[in-house]
C-alpha cells in the first residue's frame, strides 16, 4: 500500500506527524591532519604543512595524533617508498658529518647535532633531493633529511634540537603523525 508493505486490513500511521528521532553523529573517524594521507597500516598518516617557531610542526597533527618519536608503526619499506612526494619529519634531529652516518642525538650532542632529521619520505625541494638513508636507523627510520637553506629547511634554530623549535616553508613536505 503506497510503495509499504502492510498486512491486509492495518492501519497506516501519518508519516507527517512522525520525526526522525533527532539527528545522527557524524560516525566517521576525525582525519589527524588538514592535508595528508595514510602511510602504512597501522594509523601513521603523512601530513603536509609548512611550520615554524610561530606555528610549530606539532600543530600539523589533529584529533589527539602527535608528531611520530619513533617508528614502530611503519615498515622501512612504506617508510622509504619512493612514491612518497614530500618528506615527513619525526621528532628526532640527528648527529654526524653525513647523512649516510647520521644517527639519534645523543647526550651531550655531538658534532653535527641538528644538521639532519629523521622520517619517511622523499624531500621536495628547488635544488635536488636531500634525503638520504642513513647507515644508523633512529628509533627505526632509516631516511634523513638535511638542513639546507636552498631547500627551505632552515635548522637548527636558536640551538632548540626540538622539532617545534625548526622552520619549514615548503607545504608539500611536513610531518608524520602516530596515533594517540
Amino acid at each position: 500500500m503506497n510503495g509499504w508493505c502492510v498486512k491486509d486490513g492495518t492501519a497506516q500511521p501519518d508519516m507527517s506527524l512522525m520525526t526522525d528521532g533527532g539527528t545522527i553523529p557524524d560516525m566517521t573517524t576525525p582525519k589527524p591532519c588538514q592535508d595528508g594521507f595514510p602511510l602504512g597500516t597501522q594509523g601513521v598518516w603523512a601530513c603536509r604543512g609548512a611550520f615554524s617557531t610561530a606555528s610549530p610542526a606539532s600543530s600539523l597533527c589533529k584529533n589527539g595524533y602527535k608528531v611520530c618519536s619513533d617508528g614502530n608503526k611503519i615498515t622501512d619499506a612504506e617508510c622509504s617508498n619512493t612514491s612518497i612526494k614530500g618528506f615527513f619529519f619525526s621528532t628526532l634531529p640527528g648527529q654526524g658529518t653525513t647523512g649516510k652516518f647520521a644517527r639519534c642525538v645523543s647526550s651531550p650532542p655531538g658534532t653535527g647535532a641538528g644538521g639532519v632529521w629523521f622520517g619517511c619520505g622523499w624531500y621536495q625541494g628547488t635544488f635536488g633531493q636531500p634525503t638520504e638513508r642513513t647507515d644508523f636507523p633512529c628509533q627505526n627510520f632509516p631516511l634523513v633529511t638535511y638542513c639546507a637553506m636552498q631547500n627551505l629547511f632552515f635548522c637548527p634554530q636558536t640551538g632548540d634540537l626540538r622539532l617545534d623549535a625548526q622552520r619549514m616553508d615548503n607545504p608539500a613536505n611536513g610531518v608524520l603523525c602516530c596515533p594517540p
